[in-house]
This record gives structure tokens, C-alpha cells and sequence, in this order.
């Protein structure tokens, strides 16, 4: 099902530079209400692309890229591709071990970052280039030699959670992404297009964001830096004019109740990561009739989007997750890799110009989930995991996993990888983790369940420390439950259906808990354990210490909103007031500012 093409001969850079002679003074990117023209971006991604050729590299070399959303993300880019290399973005929240990691295994001889962070980021052993000051002598020079890279070149590793504990990084060649954005027929590309880049560069549709409005001379509205807030969302789309806007499932259910009447300015708005609530896609259609509404679905082994529906009419039970985009193959087989029959569960694998070389320095495990295609001599499939069923048209429809892996706030997340970090502690017997959708949250949450050898007060702080220097933040169990044992099945498995909602907060064992003191710290106390799904906060309590991620962020931030009145900027609470008794203090400096 679906079909191959021969793409245009050329690589990232190249279609991009075509762009650059087209529409040299043409907006390329806004930040913070400033403009970069196409020329002045590709004036200084070669200055930097010549920086790194000096530092050795080339063709196959790859780069660490951490950043905060800004011009010098994007010129990082760009420049790391004219300079013939891969970029490999990474976060400065993550743990330093793992940061190391990324770094080591994919080789990185250099690691583009701001001056700001700096301080944040753990020791490493590749040289380390500050992007900040354009007036950098080291940075000026003339225009680099023209890259040797061709369309099979490797572009991008974009490392996702490993079920044996460890991540595993995927490699995508130039291909992968001119496929992704090139001709595509489920979404409009174009100059006229305005593109929001939202996405942690982290998470692989920040790809769709990037190159589907510089490859094609449109614009590209670079979200500040920082964890986004709604009403700063909405007010940014209307004042950026921005026409595509990409949506994990999370955020969209929340934009739809929050401020489904400010999404008119759009001309397609995509959603995905997860399951879409029916409910939500409805009220989207009905209100907005003209717009182009298109769940994308895929795994970041085939370049972001494997499948795309557009939904035209109200949809039922389910949101269908489509058919394969351009470029794109899909198979339903079964066990056997033998086609099932229309509307039979079989399980999903995907080959076309979009898949992914592999995973990086893991031979073993590419040769398991990367097949060879027994419907096209030569080429491969990939083993995506989920179980779908086809419809007489060719449409899909999902219904889960054969495996452990889950969604968490748009991420890929394998419970795996979890287990191994609680399992490798002293002092654990047994551990399980699941991904609970019956608590108040309207995301999946994390919870671990532990079984100690012995009782030990200290274990359950010991677990959280060890979780934070390991995994990243949405990758940290919102709860962990000490059991005494696990409830089993008649066949003597565990019963995950039986195990206990979570009754309490995961607050470490040296945080006390300090009660509210004033109307408004118990308001706010009050909003987060609801926000939270638990009994109580103390006012000391940090908020993502208690379970909280950015999407339950932007949820609470809303309900204080309404309960109070109160503007809460995002960056103000993430990096400053993330417990009860800061942000009280903020909205309580806020009032008495109002009345004098």
C-alpha cells in the first residue's frame, strides 16, 4: 500500500539554498519580533559551516546541537549541513550521564551550544562552540567549500528511550526529511506558508517545522525559548500570523478547551503523538470547516510521518491515523509477514524513501526491527510495533502496541528503560511501570511500582535520585508505590489491571511538608493537587518534583488563570516560582501592584 518516488537528486542544504537565490530578501525566520532574511541566514550559516569544516568536519561527522529555541538554533543547523554534517540535538535538562552518552556514542568532536548554558551542561570531552556573538572572529571567514553529501548522507540522529535502558539513537539521511516535506500531499507548502517551531528540537517533528518552511521559501516563527503557556500561544499565532501549526495530542486537547476560538488565523493545523480524542477533533470541524485538519502519525524511524489523515467529516469511536504520505509504504501482516485481509488486526510495518538507516553503532538491534522487504527485492521495512487494521480504502486505524512502549506528553517512551534504572538499585526486588490514564490528569502518567527486599526509609528518595540523574524529566515516574507484592493472574503474571491508583505524592523523604499559610497558598495548593492527582502539596513542594510536566503546566497555569484572574508568565514559573510559596508570592505582589 502506497508508493515509492524518485526524489530530486539534492540534500537538505542544497534545497535550501535554491530557496536562498529565489527569495534572498524574503523573511526566513522571526524571533521575538525580529526578522532574518533568507540571505542574512545563509550569510551566517556559512561563516559557521566554515568554523567546523576547520574543526574537521565533514561528510558523516556529527555535531551536538543544544540550544534554546532562537535565530542561532537554526543558523546551527543549517550551518552543521553545509559543513557536510549531522546535527544531533540535545536538551541541557537532561542528565549528565546520559548527556555524555549521546555525545561519546555518536562521536561528537563538537558541541554547539549558547554561552548561558554552559554552567548547566556536564563536562564532555568534545570541543565546545558558543554560537552567541556573531562578531566572533573565529566564526567569520569566507564561504566553505561545497559540501560532499549526498541525499544518503546522514542528516540528523534523533535519540529516543531504549527498552534495554539505554537510548538508542536513529539516524536520518537528507532523504528521509526531503521526503517528509517535498511534494507532500497532506499538507500545503509554500512561500506563502507561515510555520511555528514549537517542538523541543529534540522531538523529530521539529523537523516537519523547520524544513517544511525553509525548503520551500516560507516563513518560520521560532517560539521563545521556555515552556510554552496557552495564552502566550494563541497571542503568538494571531500576532505571527502563523497559517501551519504542528500539536502534540496533549497540547492540542488543551488548546481545543481553552481557546478554540482563537485558532481562525490558521490554514492547517496537525496534530499527533497519541491517540486524539474524537470529541475534540469534532468540535475543531465543526467550528472550522475550511481548515486543513490532519492527524499525523509515524515513528521517528521513518522521519516523523509514516500516515496522515485528513479529517473532512466528523469521525467516530476513533480517529483514523490514514494513509501512507508520499514516498511512503505500509504493509498489515501477520506473524508470518503475510498480508492480512481488509479489515483484519495485524500488525503495522512501513518502507518507502522516508526510513531511517538504522540505529547508531546498534547492528543487532537494526537487523531486528529493520527487515528485509519481501514485497520489494533490496530494500527494507521497518517493524513499527503498533496493530492496525485497513479499511476497503486503504485507510488505518490503530489500537495499540504489541510491546511496553507508550506516549508521555508526545514522547516515545519505553517502560523499559524505566525498569532497568529502578531494577539496577540496591535494595529493589521486583518493579513494574505503567502508563495510568484513570487519574485526574488528562495525559498518561507515569507510576512505578516497587517491591523492596527489605524496608528501608531512605529507598524511596534513593529511587527519585537515581531516576533523576539517569532519565529525562518525562521520563520520571509521577508516583512510586511500595508494594509488599505484586498481584498475579491465574497464569501467575503480574496483573497490571489490579495494581493500586497511586494514594499520595511522590514528595522525597528530606522534604518536609509545610502547610498552607494564606488564602491564597491554599488556593494554589489546592489547584496543583488537583492538577496532580494527589492528596497535598506542601508549599515548598516543586511542582515537576511531585510528577508535573510541561503539558500538566500549562493545564495548571490555566486553572490559576481562571480561579484568580492572574496572568502567570510560563518562563516566571518553570525557572523561578515552580513551588506554592513562590507563585503565591508572585500573585500576591501582582494584586497589591493592581490596587495602588
Amino acid at each position: 500500500m502506497g508508493a515509492g518516488k524518485d526524489w530530486p537528486d539534492a540534500t537538505i542544504t542544497e534545497l535550501f539554498e535554491e530557496q536562498v537565490r529565489r527569495r534572498p530578501d524574503a523573511t526566513a525566520l522571526r524571533f521575538c519580533g525580529e526578522d532574518m532574511t533568507y540571505r542574512e541566514l545563509n550569510e551566517q550559516a556559512d561563516r559557521l559551516a566554515r568554523r567546523l569544516r576547520e574543526l574537521g568536519i565533514g561528510a558523516e561527522s556529527i555535531v551536538g546541537v543544544c540550544v534554546e529555541r532562537s535565530f542561532e538554533m537554526v543558523i546551527a543547523l543549517v550551518g552543521i549541513l553545509k559543513a557536510g554534517g549531522a546535527y544531533l540535538p540535545l536538551h541541557p535538562d537532561e542528565p549528565a550521564e546520559r548527556f555524555r552518552y549521546m555525545l561519546d556514542q555518536a562521536e561528537a568532536q563538537v558541541l554547539l551550544t549558547h554561552k548561558q548554558l554552559i554552567n548547566r551542561l556536564p563536562e564532555v570531552g568534545s570541543t565546545v562552540v558558543t554560537l552567541d556573538d556573531e562578531k566572533d572572529p573565529e566564526l567569520s571567514g569566507p564561504e566553505p567549500l561545497s559540501a560532499a553529501t549526498t541525499p544518503d548522507n546522514l542528516a540528523y540522529v534523533c535519540y529516543t528511550s531504549g527498552s534495554t535502558g539505554r537510548p538508542k539513537g536513529v539516524c536520518a539521511p537528507h532523504r528521509g526529511v526531503t521526503r517528509l516535506v517535498q511534494d507532500g500531499d497532506y499538507a500545503e507548502f509554500g512561500p506563502d506558508e507561515t510555520f511555528l517551531q514549537l517542538c523541543a528540537l529534540t522531538f523529530d517533528p521539529a523537523a516537519f517545522e523547520i524544513w517544511g518552511a525553509l525548503l520551500h521559501g516560507g516563513r518560520l516563527v521560532i517560539y521563545p525559548p521556555g515552556t510554552l503557556s496557552l495564552a502566550e500561544l494563541v497571542e503568538c499565532l494571531e500576532r505571527d500570523k502563523v497559517t501551519t501549526l504542528w500539536l502534540t495530542t496533549g497540547l492540542f486537547h488543551r488548546v481545543v478547551d481553552s481557546h478554540l476560538a482563537d485558532l481562525g488565523g490558521l490554514r492547517q493545523l496537525l496534530a499527533g503523538g497519541d491517540v486524539l480524542s474524537p470529541a475534540h477533533i469534532n468540535r475543531v470541524r465543526r467550528l472550522y470547516p475550511q481548515l486543513r485538519l490532519v492527524n499525523g502519525y509515524g515513528p521517528t524511524e521513518n522521519s516523523c510521518f509514516t500516515t496522515c489523515h485528513q479529517v473532512t467529516d466528523p469521525v467516530g469511536d476513533t480517529v483514523p491515523i490514514g494513509r501512507p504520505i508520499t514516498g511512503t509504504r505500509v504493509y498489515v501482516l501477520d506473524e508470518s509477514l503475510r498480508p492480512v485481509l481488509d479489515g483484519d488486526w495485524g500488525q503495522l510495518f512501513t518502507a518507502g524513501t522516508g526510513l531511517a538507516r538504522g540505529y547508531l553503532g546498534r547492528p543487532g538491534l537494526t537487523a531486528e526491527r529493520f527487515l528485509p522487504d519481501p514485497f520489494h527485492a533490496g530494500e527494507r521495512m521497518y517493524d513499527v510495533g503498533d496493530v492496525v487494521r485497513r479499511d476497503a480504502d486503504g485507510t488505518l486505524e490503530f489500537r495499540g502496541r504489541v510491546d511496553d512502549q507508550v506516549k508521555v506528553g508526545g514522547y516515545r517512551v519505553e517502560l523499559g528503560e524505566i525498569v532497568a534504572v529502578l531494577a539496577g538499585q540496591p535494595g529493589v526486588k521486583e518493579v513494574v511501570v505503567v502508563a495510568r490514564d484513570d487519574l485526574s490528569s488528562q495525559e498518561k502518567t507515569l507510576v512505578a511500582y516497587v517491591v523492596p527486599e527489605r524496608q528501608d526509609e531512605n529507598l524511596l528518595s534513593e529511587l527519585r535520585i537515581a531516576l533523576h540523574k539517569r532519565l529525562p524529566r518525562h521520563m520520571n515516574p509521577a508516583a512510586i508505590t511500595m508494594m509488599d507484592s505484586f498481584p498475579l493472574t491465574r497464569n501467575g503474571k503480574i496483573d497490571r489491571a489490579a495494581l493500586p491508583v497511586p494514594e499520595q505524592s511522590p514528595r522525597e523523604s528530606d522534604i518536609e511538608y509545610v502547610a498552607p499559610r494564606t488564602p491564597i497558598e491554599a488556593l494554589l495548593a489546592d489547584i496543583w493537587a488537583d492538577a496532580l492527582a494527589v492528596k497535598e502539596v506542601g508549599i515548598y513542594d516543586d511542582f515537576f518534583d511531585l510528577g508535573g510536566t510541561s503539558l500538566s503546566a500549562t493545564d495548571l497555569l490555566l486553572r490559576i488563570r481562571n480561579a484568580l484572574s492572574a496572568e502567570v508568565p510560563a518562563a516566571r514559573f518553570f525557572y523561578e516560582n515552580a513551588t506554592v510559596a513562590g507563585l503565591a508570592e508572585f500573585v500576591d505582589l501582582g494584586f497589591r501592584e493592581e490596587s495602588q
